[in-house]
């Protein structure tokens, strides 16, 4: 029998023909299983991994708490003091302690810790965290109230915004904000999924050109003023430079940041509070009051201030450095430290 006989050769090109279309159905379900699985991978900071409870699909921009600034209900408690007497100050260099959200949550030590101490100068809070929550009672429409016990957080807020007290700063979460970012997805930064992009603290992001950001913190503010704040900080003011995240933009990230912050400031122009921004970026600090950085490497010091120099009109007032450090090259610059350094990692 010949070995490439007609029926031989028929039979052979039967096979290869049956072996193409398993090959082409196991290729197809490859691509459809690759294509499913994208939606779920989550990009932090160079690894990636799967997250099988993201959202598939990106939730209407009708879903989710309607956003509306006019709808915000400030309510304002006896007495409060003026921000604008504060704001209308002539601008020096700030010197206390900040309080972060990790230490509000044991608001006996805070309290017992400030008691021993001679009132400071300044004194900061954090009120909102990388998550989203409120660290306060937020009129905020769709706000998310931390586990912090938030009865005597206000109460705290209200003996420092008297007559007397401290000159008085709120920090906020800016651009991080998980709990905005689910209930308004199209705010977001996005992958080409059409997932959200996260952080590597697990938090979502938020794009800072888009004018529903703006409006959402620049009301935060205005309900800050009317608490007695002096100041507010919009902390890690930036857009991440993460290459998996679409960025279309004409403008380059630092820029963008940079226009957005310039946005928030005119949406504020007309509410009695200092307007400031944790961030590096020399177009972010022409549109703030005072620029914050968070470093314990004093030998930085000198090359943080002259990057950002040229913006400010008096670096040593405008400049604050947030750390626990005793190194002297902090001293000339605004210098808060941390109310309880033990507990600050």
């Amino acid at each position: 029998m010949r070995l490439f006989s007609y029926r031989n050769k028929r039979r052979a090109k039967q096979i290869l023909i049956a072996l193409a279309v398993i090959l082409g159905v196991v290729l197809l379900f490859c691509v459809c299983r690759f294509i499913y699985l994208q939606r779920f991978l989550v990009y932090t900071g160079d690894s990636v991994k799967l997250d099988y409870s993201q959202s598939l699909e990106k939730s209407p921009e009708t879903e989710g708490p309607a956003w509306d600034p006019a709808t915000v209900e400030i309510v304002t408690k006896d007495p409060v003091v003026p921000a604008s007497a504060a704001a209308d100050e002539p601008m020096k260099p700030v010197s206390g302690y900040y309080i972060t959200t990790e230490m509000l949550l044991d608001m006996d030590t805070v309290n017992s810790t400030m008691a021993a101490q001679e009132t400071p100068q300044t004194v900061m809070l954090d009120l909102k965290s990388i998550y989203g929550n409120f660290y306060y009672s937020s009129g905020t429409p769709g706000a998310v109230t931390s586990s912090a016990d938030t009865k005597a957080i206000d109460a705290l807020i209200d003996r420092l915004a008297q007559q007397d007290g401290p000159y008085l700063i709120a920090r906020i979460a800016s651009l991080s904000d998980t709990n905005f970012a689910l209930a308004h997805q199209s705010c977001g930064l996005p992958l080409r999924s059409g997932a959200l992009w996260m952080d590597e603290h697990g938090c979502y992001w938020l794009d800072p050109m888009e004018e529903t950001v703006q409006e959402y913190l620049a009301s935060i503010a205005q309900e800050l003023a009317s608490m007695g704040f002096d100041e507010v900080v919009f902390d890690d003011f930036r857009i991440p430079e993460s290459g998996n995240i679409i960025y279309q933009s004409e403008l380059s990230r630092e820029d963008a940041a940079a226009e957005a912050a310039k946005a928030i400031r005119t949406l504020l122009e007309d509410t009695p509070i200092r307007v400031s921004f944790n961030s590096s970026n020399a177009g972010v600090a022409e549109s703030s009051d005072r620029i914050y950085l968070v470093t314990e490497d004093g030998s930085a010091v000198a090359g943080l201030v002259e990057s950002l120099q040229d913006s400010l009109e008096d670096p040593a007032a405008q400049i604050v450095f947030l750390t626990p450090s005793r190194d002297t090259r902090f001293e000339g610059y605004g210098l808060l430290r941390p109310l309880i350094e033990a507990r600050v990692e």
